[in-house]
């Protein structure tokens, strides 16, 4: 968790820390939405923290996740997300810029929204009997799909 609050200002990480020290690893997500509250997910609801996120925090917490080059991030950008240090996502939301009907960039950036990548140890234990194929030792195709926010580890489809 330690690295995604360094990709935030001074100010929102103050504020994460203070509304959620005791919950602060049971955080999946980091919403910010410009001129909004803080929203902090977990997975049994949400805490809304009373704080307004300005354009200067906004721009400072971009201009961190891209390593201080958002144009080197463009093609991630026009994607919608950019993954940080640690396997994390952010999700970038904001007026699309088209070209040939294709999105090359988003500019006028009103939310990020950070989901917290981690591993959960013996998360797929239930699901390995039907992805190895022990006879020709090797894995069979798979596909895992759900809704956001629904736990891929509890849910599979095999095809094949």
């Amino acid at each position: 968790m330690e690295e995604v609050l360094n990709y935030l200002p001074d100010k929102i990480r103050e504020k994460i820390l203070e509304n959620s020290l005791d919950k602060l690893e049971e955080i999946e997500e980091i919403r910010l939405r410009l001129e909004r509250p803080i929203i902090l997910k977990y997975s049994n609801g949400e805490k809304v923290i009373k704080y307004s996120v300005t354009i200067e925090e906004m721009i400072s917490s971009l201009q961190e996740i891209c390593e201080n080059s958002i144009y080197t991030y463009q093609n991630q950008i026009a994607e919608g997300f950019v993954t940080i240090k640690g396997g994390h996502r952010v999700g970038i939301s904001g007026s699309g810029v088209m070209e040939n009907e294709k999105i090359i960039n988003i500019n006028h950036i009103y939310s990020l929204n950070f989901r917290i990548a981690r591993q959960v140890l013996g998360a797929s234990n239930k699901i390995l009997k039907y992805i190895l194929n022990l006879e020709k030792n090797n894995i069979f195709n798979t596909l895992i799909v759900s809704a956001p926010g629904v736990r891929k580890n509890y849910y599979y489809k095999r095809y094949y």
